[in-house]
């Protein structure tokens, strides 16, 4: 299989091909042109007019990845911050500490070390995408459950399946929630900047009802397997490789991480900045109605500049307020964990090279979208999909869409690069009225949208042999694919069958809920 830079740029040329073709033959799609501007409020007016595709270059396949970064630059800075800063929390040990805590507080009940464990790796998976940072549990959980009278494949399920339905539910994880609204928000364009697409916090209620269902559902088939398994061994998964296994597992040293002060702070802080970032990010005003956090940020402004007089208030501020969160997070945790200048910038610029793939990916499917806005691509897939989709219930919508997305996420494997190829071109198709110029999200379209790109992309890399995290947490257990797959597919059945429920019961619901 391709890489993702591959693919997005396929993607692309093809896209450049299609234009000359489309351009020879005379296409033609309706365009929103301005026309002047309101006198009163300064907002464009517009009005539709038909025009022929326009051909693209191939020059421009590698110069709107360059556009495409420019575009992309906020959610860009915003990922480079969030990386060094995770790398900064992994090189503490203090996760690795508190998972050990929780394994030696049941030691003698280990199949409920499950619970603590799986939940603990949920939250990572759902706050910020836990994905390769969970490689290093794997040879903590696994000998656990080896000496507990478990088998490898119930270490494996325990970080896999925690991190993944974690990550499948998504609820404000950045990588699948934060970039989908960002790229939602942009494909809206809006030309009254006073009107937001949608926000994170739209859909987040029942975003946090989805994932404790998924996570208690996943925590109970981990379980079921664990007791099944420790009873009648002869069912196990890795039954054939069992004495193989605890003679290697079980005969390396296990490092004892102490959780000394430092380690506890650390994780402290790391809780606050994620919460602080989630509080941060919903838009509280259009929540409640009025301009109470807008006002307020702007007293802080006025009156207390030297705190800050250029940030927002809370639920107004860009991912660019976030980034500088989690910078000055970082920093705090340096201080404590005793870096100094020189081991803070070697692990900071660290993380945030491991993370700039994920930017470069971002910023090449962005290209994506710079071809077909500035080909009118866009106005015409646009105008097919509403058209495809748009007569379909609101609830018809959300489950199709899902469908929809489970091929395009092994298609494009990276959820970052799907987002911001895919949702610039929904906005139409979830807006309550797809011919207002100033588009509004409908009432559980919107969001609902983004549920199931989480939904579809979460079970696709819980299984994908294109996934890294995959390929490399059974190559750590020492399980063959054709072994995991066998394992791993009654999980799948049953996360795909309630993924489809609960989207299903999420469009009815609707409101403020879902």
């Amino acid at each position: 299989m391709i890489s993702a830079f591959s693919i997005i740029l396929l993607i692309i040329a093809i896209l450049v091909l299609v234009t000359w073709i489309l351009h020879w033959t005379g296409v033609k799609t309706d365009v929103n042109v301005i026309i002047g501007y309101d006198p009163s409020t300064g907002i464009p007016i517009t009005q539709s007019e038909p025009q022929t595709i326009k051909a693209m270059g191939i020059v421009d396949i590698f110069y709107s990845l360059f556009q495409g970064f420019m575009n992309k630059s906020g959610i860009i800075i915003f990922i480079l911050m969030l990386g060094a800063y995770i790398t900064i929390i992994i090189n503490s040990k203090a996760l690795d500490g508190f998972a050990q805590q929780i394994t030696k507080a049941l030691k003698g009940k280990e199949v409920w070390a499950i619970v603590p464990l799986m939940f603990f790796f949920s939250v990572c998976g759902t706050v910020e995408g836990m994905a390769e940072e969970s490689l290093g549990f794997y040879m903590i959980c696994i000998p656990l459950m080896l000496a507990a009278g478990f088998d490898v494949f119930t270490g494996l399920l325990i970080v896999l399946v925690g991190a993944g339905v974690g990550t499948l539910a998504s609820t404000v994880n950045p990588f699948v929630v934060t970039v989908a609204v960002d790229a939602l928000n942009s494909g809206a364009g809006n030309v009254d900047s006073s009107i937001q697409f949608i926000s994170v916090g739209d859909g987040l209620v029942w975003r946090l009802i989805c994932w404790l269902i998924m996570t208690a559902a996943a925590i109970i088939g981990v379980m079921t397997y664990a007791i099944k398994t420790k009873k009648h061994p002869a069912k196990s998964i890795t039954f054939s490789t069992l004495a193989g296994d605890k003679k290697f597992f079980l005969s390396e040293s296990q490092t004892i991480v102490v959780m000394d002060w430092r380690k506890k702070l650390t994780l402290a802080v790391f809780a606050l900045s994620f919460i602080l970032m989630i509080v941060y990010l919903i838009g509280w005003d259009s929540i409640l109605g009025g301009s109470k956090f807008a006002d307020a940020g702007k007293t802080i402004n006025n009156r207390a500049p030297y705190l800050t007089a250029l940030i927002p208030g809370f639920g107004i501020g860009d991912l660019t307020v976030v980034a500088c969160f989690f910078l000055i997070s970082a920093i705090v945790l340096g201080l404590v964990n005793g870096l100094g200048e020189d081991g803070f910038l070697k692990q900071f610029m660290a993380g945030a090279a491991d993370i700039l793939s994920v930017c470069l990916i971002i910023a090449t499917a962005a290209g994506v979208g710079v071809i077909l806005e500035q080909s009118h691509l866009q106005e015409l897939f646009v105008k097919g999909l509403t058209d495809s989709v748009g007569g379909i219930s609101p609830v018809g919508r959300i489950v199709v869409l899902y469908l929809l997305f489970l091929p395009l996420s092994f298609v494009i494997p990276s959820t970052s690069g799907f987002a911001t190829a895919v949702f610039p071109l929904l906005a139409s198709t979830v807006s309550a009225d797809p011919n207002n110029p100033n588009l509004v999200a409908g009432d559980i379209a919107g969001s609902g949208s983004i549920l199931s790109f989480s939904f579809a992309s979460g079970l696709l890399n819980l299984f994908t042999p294109t996934s890294g995290v995959v390929m490399g947490a059974i190559g750590i257990a020492r399980v063959d694919y054709g072994k995991f797959l066998k394992g791993i597919w009654p999980f799948l059945a049953g996360l795909l069958v309630l993924s489809v429920i609960l989207l299903a019961i999420g469009g009815v619901i609707g409101g403020k809920i879902a």
